[in-house]
């Protein structure tokens, strides 16, 4: 996998309202049970498996000029985490490579604005890059590689170390041992790298001449992720395969030669079996990926979850509180019965429930497709529950749960063993009072809410990030909300209000009440526009 050459590389519902009443994000969540607040695993989950489109993009081994979408990713991933130097615990896949692509050992990377969209505060673009050879692989038929999340992006270039094709190949052994890799799993990996994507001329003269095609492939099966170059060992043996780094008129870049031949063939000759090849590019491409600085730990592996809470918040509207929130349920059943409760968070004399107790069914169901890379792993659609229960002010509420009645009696839908906990009701991001802003002014206006009784003193700000920039660096600003003219008290709650820009993705609001920090995660799709 050297340089030079290979040009490999919203969802219906919303997104978690996280930390919405001081709830904070919890760390190291099993993949088999999502626990509620954690919009990492959300945001990973929806991706991959979900209604992101990010899959999408290279569903099916896409073509783009002239090769794949899914070469143009891999390629990309292995110049980001070639900067790893195991002895060292530094580089690795960290998303330098959005400071790296002026340098020559990156000419015609490509990829990047793919990924821009995708970033969070909780998703970093490294774990956006690594997520993009995963689907890259699996769209072309290639190994199911497990993903984890919890890279951390880079904020400098890292030094010049992608190996060169002009290179002679004790710098390459050198190279790749220094990411991490012996010289037999330096040729597994350039031979996994290689079976997408190939050479370009505009980029890389020196290995196609003036008269040769604007393109060359390295196999001959170019949108499709196997060992078809190397089945027929003889084709690489009789230097008839087409593979430019073998064949390439320029002898001194012919570095996939040295490299397939370093250890007599016999890593090649193993390679030709079609079962010994997928589980060795699904294995040295997870240990590519999985490559981070020291201090990075990885989450756990993240497959579909069964159940998944998104999109909860609180607000004050008409004299009363409205609980919002989705459950999603991976499948579809007609027969499916689901009922959110809560517990109030205060009695005032008898219950504030109904004779029914505290409980509402669902207000919209959707059924949605899952990806094509959920569907490789066993999911066929998801079906997202939305409900709106109405709390009276004086009880508010505490905790929620769900039942579910597949059709054999209900069973109860918990977060990991106990409630999902709202902790506190004091401040309130307020959808429904938030608008696109007036005509002339860029972004939207925010408006949050503080109990009135706790209100006065109190300090609003708002923190935003927009992912999707020009030169792939989110931008991360504060704004300081004041008192809300237009909003005035009602419903036990004073509003506080400012504009942010149209751009941003995501927000947190961060107030001070009575002394008290309070920090809330917003997503924009949450935002009523």
């Amino acid at each position: 996998m050297v340089s030079a050459t290979h040009s490999i590389s919203n969802s219906a519902f919303s997104l978690l309202l996280l930390c919405i009443l001081g709830v904070n994000p919890v760390k190291g969540v099993s993949s088999a049970t999502f626990k509620w607040p954690d919009p990492r695993m959300d945001l990973i989950d929806e991706t991959l498996y979900g209604a992101k489109q990010l899959a999408a993009l290279t569903e099916n081994c896409a073509p783009r000029d002239k090769t794949t979408v899914a070469a143009q990713w891999i390629r990309l991933a292995y110049h980001d985490s070639s900067t790893a130097d195991v002895r060292e615990q530094t580089g690795g896949l960290d998303a330098s490579i959005v400071y790296e692509l002026e340098e020559d050992e990156n000419v015609g990377v490509k990829g990047l604005d793919d990924f821009r969209h995708f970033t969070s505060p909780y998703v970093s673009m490294a774990d956006v890059i690594a997520m993009g050879t995963v689907l890259s692989v699996a769209s072309c038929g290639g190994p199911i590689i497990p993903f984890r999340g919890g890279r951390v992006d880079a904020t400098k270039a890292g030094p010049d170390t992608v190996p060169e094709p002009y290179e002679d190949l004790e710098d390459h052994i050198e190279s790749f041992k220094r990411q991490g890799f012996t010289k037999t799993e330096m040729i597994g990996l350039v031979a996994c790298g290689h079976t997408l994507g190939g050479v370009r001329k505009v980029d890389f003269p020196d290995i196609i001449p003036e008269t040769g095609p604007d393109f060359e492939n390295f196999d001959r099966t170019e949108f499709k992720f196997d060992n078809a170059v190397y089945v027929d060992v003889t084709e690489f043996l009789d230097d008839t395969t087409a593979n430019p780094l073998v064949r390439t008129f320029n002898e001194t870049n012919r570095s996939d030669l040295r490299i397939f031949g370093s250890d007599k063939n016999v890593t090649m000759r193993s390679l030709a079996s079609p079962d010994k090849f997928s589980k060795t590019c699904g294995s040295l491409l997870e240990r590519m990926i999985n490559t981070v600085p020291k201090g990075v730990k990885l989450t756990d592996t993240v497959d579909p979850f069964e159940n998944k809470v998104s999109g909860v918040s609180l607000f004050p509207q008409n004299g009363t509180l409205v609980l919002q929130a989705t459950l999603r349920r991976i499948s579809a059943n007609p027969k499916r019965s689901v009922k959110l409760f809560w517990q109030e968070r205060q009695k005032q004399g008898s219950s504030a429930c109904n004779s029914s107790g505290c409980s509402v069914n669902p207000t919209k169901t959707t059924t949605y497709s899952a990806s094509f890379f959920g569907k490789l792993r066993g999911v066929k659609e998801f079906t997202n529950y939305e409900f709106r229960a109405q709390i009276p002010l004086g009880a508010s509420v505490s905790k929620f749960w769900f039942t579910v009645d597949e059709g054999s009696g209900a069973k109860t839908v918990e977060n990991g063993g106990g409630r999902y906990e709202i902790e506190q009701d004091t401040v309130v991001y307020d959808p429904a009072r938030t608008t696109i802003a007036s005509a002339g002014v860029d972004g939207k206006v925010l408006v949050v809410g503080v109990r009135t009784e706790q209100a006065a003193g109190a300090k609003v700000s708002v923190e935003t990030y927009q992912g999707d920039t020009s030169n792939y660096i989110p931008i991360i600003q504060n704004v300081d909300l004041q008192l809300d003219t237009k909003n005035p008290p009602k419903d036990g709650y004073t509003f506080f209000t400012g504009s942010i820009s149209s751009g941003a993705s995501y927000l947190h609001v961060n107030a001070v009440v009575g002394g008290k920090k309070i920090r809330q995660f917003v997503d924009s799709k949450d935002l009523v526009l």
